[in-house]
């Protein structure tokens, strides 16, 4: 404590007291009436709740956070969103690349031969999404989620270093290893970064430090596909592929001197004097409060195992996974918008140089998108926006349906495919993608929240894998009915069901979340039989 401060042993007048002091101080510059009002109704109690606490919490500190999420999630998510895209425009070079790599050894690649090659090159990553996925369970419960987000940077560093050396020497086998590699990696690093960043987080905070992860990979797709154009990189593969090696290693550089998350040291570890250093490195509050914080985040102790079981035993814990998978099945239709939208719009009589514009477009009002909703999220709510905004996202792809379908007796109809492409660009950057990847985060108990996160995450790369592979094949024969069929038809059902059973989950611990999905399933009940 400053010297001259006044301590906390004064009951509500002291703390005031503390408040004008520190406001005199210049330690803090938020709304005077605002500050003060929340420290006169200490007043009437000598506990301050959790809320009191986090108002407490100095605009800079708050800055502070949103300035370690920005940089930790773009270094982090950089190769996941970066080489994800730059193959869509650098995709001749590659094409050369590959043929070159195969001539050298005498053999010649025939098209059906390359097309097998280049789409297990682009698909194995929903593989190694899928197995990273599970590996950063026993990852992040097990050893922590700083530790478990610097194993999976580094290894996304020496992933990239495979892939550049794959370039160098002409061995496409090991790009097809790097990006497995890749893949594995960068499924371990965004489940312990979205856990990361919502476990350091205040609560009024935690849907915007969650939005990083999603306005990092829409950012880092955008500057995969300016670096892939032939004016850039697009002709030059090594510093390609490489240029991801610099944000990579930052991204290990910079987790070194953060603190692990305050509720995995207490809940888990069970470490309360690590907990509060955690506490104060991140919120910057005075003992009395971190211990009030420390207080409120022992609700969401167990005494359930945490296991696989449990899972799917135990209503509660059931419905939120079953919630989590729904709200990214909404999400799958994504993937093929990205890597086929410039052939679907080829397809409705729209020119190559046209289609291609809009598809890069449509990533720059998806970046702008995600800077909307991540204002957005704390003032709406997680199930207004993803509900509502899905909705419209399903209702984008179905105006592209009628659209293309209208085309060849109305060519004007064409434009409404444009139109549509951006507005799903746009709706799933502004609330479907972001959501969807942390809500399941958001239903379950700390113990639950890996495994949880890992099935779901892994049930959506497995769906997207099977998706990407039928999608152009059935779209050859019966057109843009394939998005009607694969996409449309069970997205508009999960969200039946989530505007049915998902609860808000916005401004609320977790506990009270778990307690309301304990209420709606019965669990409550079983719990008080099963002591009796």
């Amino acid at each position: 404590m400053e010297d001259g401060a006044p301590t906390d042993h004064g009951g509500g007048a002291a703390k005031i007291l503390r408040f004008v002091f520190e406001w005199k101080r210049g330690s803090d510059k938020r709304c005077l009436g605002s500050r003060l009002a929340s420290w006169v109704s200490l007043l009437d109690s000598e506990e301050a709740t959790y809320k009191d606490c986090e108002a407490m919490i100095s605009t800079w500190t708050r800055v502070k956070l949103l300035l370690y999420g920005a940089a930790i999630s773009f270094t982090t998510v950089f190769q996941m969103g970066y080489s994800n895209a730059y193959p869509n425009t650098a995709i001749e070079t590659f094409r050369h690349y590959l043929n070159e790599s195969y001539q050298n050894r005498g053999h010649d690649l025939n098209e059906e031969s390359y097309t097998w090659l280049w789409s297990g090159i682009l698909n194995i990553w929903f593989i190694g999404f899928a197995l990273g996925s599970w590996l950063a369970v026993p990852l992040t419960d097990k050893l922590g989620r700083k530790t478990a987000l610097l194993i999976g940077n580094a290894s996304n560093v020496l992933s990239i270093g495979v892939m550049t050396v794959s370039i160098v020497f002409w061995l496409p086998e090991l790009l097809l290893v790097g990006r497995l590699l890749s893949a594995i990696s960068a499924a371990v690093a965004m489940c312990a970064l979205i856990l990361f960043l919502q476990e350091i987080a205040p609560t009024d905070m935690r849907g915007s430090m969650s939005f990083y992860a999603e306005m990092a990979f829409v950012t880092t797709n955008m500057v995969g596909v300016v670096m892939g154009m032939t004016m850039i990189l697009g002709r030059y593969l090594t510093p390609l592929v490489g240029l991801a090696l610099i944000p990579g290693i930052l991204s290990v550089v910079f987790l070194i001197p953060f603190h692990e998350t305050p509720k995995f040291l207490l809940l888990t570890r069970k470490n309360h004097k690590k907990a509060m250093e955690a506490l104060n490195f991140y919120l910057k509050l005075d003992a009395k409060s971190n211990e009030t914080i420390i207080q409120s985040l022992e609700k969401e102790k167990t005494d359930e195992s945490g296991s696989l079981t449990d899972i799917i035993h135990v209503p509660h814990l059931r419905r939120a996974l079953i919630l989590g998978v729904l709200a990214l099945q909404v999400t799958t239709s994504i993937w093929p918008v990205v890597y086929f939208s410039t052939d679907m719009l080829r397809r409705a009589n729209i020119s190559h140089d046209l289609a291609e514009y809009v598809s890069s477009f449509m990533l720059i009002l998806s970046t702008c998108a995600t800077v909307a909703g991540m204002t957005a999220i704390e003032k709406f709510g997680r199930r207004l926006m993803f509900i509502g905004v899905s909705s419209l996202n399903m209702t984008a792809l179905a105006l592209f349906v009628v659209c293309s379908q209208l085309q060849p007796f109305f060519d004007s109809a064409k434009y409404g495919c444009i139109v549509a492409v951006c507005l799903h660009g746009i709706t799933y950057s502004f609330a479907t993608g972001p959501i969807a990847w942390f809500i399941t985060a958001e239903l379950v108990p700390i113990k639950y929240r890996s495994i949880a996160q890992s099935i779901a995450l892994s049930v959506n790369q497995i769906t997207v894998v099977i998706l990407c592979f039928i999608t152009l094949p059935i779209y050859n024969r019966i057109g843009s009915y394939t998005l009607l069929i694969l996409f449309i038809v069970p997205s508009t059902l999960a969200l039946v069901y989530l505007y049915r059973n998902l609860p808000e989950t916005k401004g609320r611990d977790v506990h009270d979340v778990v307690e309301e999905l304990k209420k709606v399933t019965g669990s409550n009940k079983e719990e008080a039989e099963s002591e009796e």
